[in-house]
């Protein structure tokens, strides 16, 4: 990836924007598109690669799949979806493979950022994923959620099937997350003061290692990938 610019912060005015674009047409978009580039998405791309570089546990960052775009693929949203989102979302993950290694997330709106710490599933990774939350290694992630969830206000998020898939009983102390088809847990924050400066990706860097703990257990129970650091 060529050289990123340092993280100097965002344009406040141009993450404003944010909150308009679901009503947005493509003339419309077209006319600020610069001033989102420039103010929104350059930044983003910083900003995440900053954050991935400080973070303890090794992540990867690229350009093309580390930033999503602002628009949507209509091809595959619903009928009367709106053309434009109206956040920037971050991505970083563990590994060669972005759809299977565990991944930290920055959501930006016009009015706050949110954090996460998650993995999508294949067949194979939910199967690692039952076989270590339902063992022993189980009790320390759910300990750790429900920390994240007592001090932090932290979420866990994921589709769930109805019934807690064999061989655990139905009365699993962790039923809860073996029946999840996903999973993610998140912190959202009203955005500091400092959203136009360089500290604003200290702010972001501590929610981060809120989630750490989370992200290492995913690493070491359900990476494919050898000798993390």
């Amino acid at each position: 990836m060529s050289t990123v610019p340092e993280f100097s912060g965002f344009d406040p005015e141009a993450v404003a924007l944010l909150a308009e674009l679901p009503g947005w047409d493509a003339e419309r978009y077209e006319a600020h598109k610069a001033e989102l580039i420039d103010g929104v998405t350059r930044p983003g791309l910083a900003l995440i690669t900053e954050l991935a570089n400080r973070f303890p546990h090794a992540l990867t960052v690229a350009a093309r799949s580390s930033v999503s775009p602002l628009h949507r693929d209509l091809r595959f949203a619903p009928d009367g979806a709106p053309r434009y989102k109206d956040h920037l979302l971050l991505t970083a993950w563990h590994g060669a493979d972005k759809r299977t290694g565990p991944t930290m997330w920055l959501r930006v709106d016009a009015a706050g950022a949110g954090f996460a710490s998650g993995v999508g599933f294949t067949p194979a990774m939910r199967e690692r994923w039952r076989a270590a939350v339902g063992g022993s290694a189980g009790v320390t992630l759910a300990d750790e959620l429900d920390r994240l969830e007592q001090f932090h206000g932290a979420e866990v998020a994921g589709g769930q099937v109805k019934r807690v898939p064999r061989p655990f009983e139905p009365d699993h102390p962790r039923s809860d997350l073996l029946r999840r088809t996903g999973f993610q847990v998140r912190l959202t924050e009203t955005h500091p003061d400092h959203l136009d400066r360089s500290d604003y990706a200290d702010w972001c860097l501590g929610h981060w290692l809120q989630l750490a703990s989370v992200h290492r257990w995913l690493v070491d129970h359900l990476a494919e990938s050898e000798n993390p650091r």
